[in-house]
């Protein structure tokens, strides 16, 4: 059960596509040219995170894109 679990949290959710990265930053009023450099980059990196952790959850990783933009 335990070793199950564990294959869960290295398992990286599996990437987004185009639109649904799409819709959400044009959901948060952003263009759809940022949208894109954030789907490609994260495309380039497998859905991994820089130090190459697998990425469980792109919004929050979309949102972070975003605050760095504004900050």
């Amino acid at each position: 059960m335990i070793h199950e679990h564990m294959e869960t949290l290295r398992t990286p959710c599996p990437g987004p596509s185009l639109e649904e990265v799409n819709r959400f930053f044009i959901g948060l009023d952003y263009p759809l040219e940022e949208s894109e450099v954030f789907f490609f980059y994260y495309q380039g990196l497998g859905w991994r995170t820089e130090s190459g952790s697998p990425l469980r959850d792109w919004k929050a990783a979309a949102a972070t894109w975003l605050y760095n933009l504004e900050n």
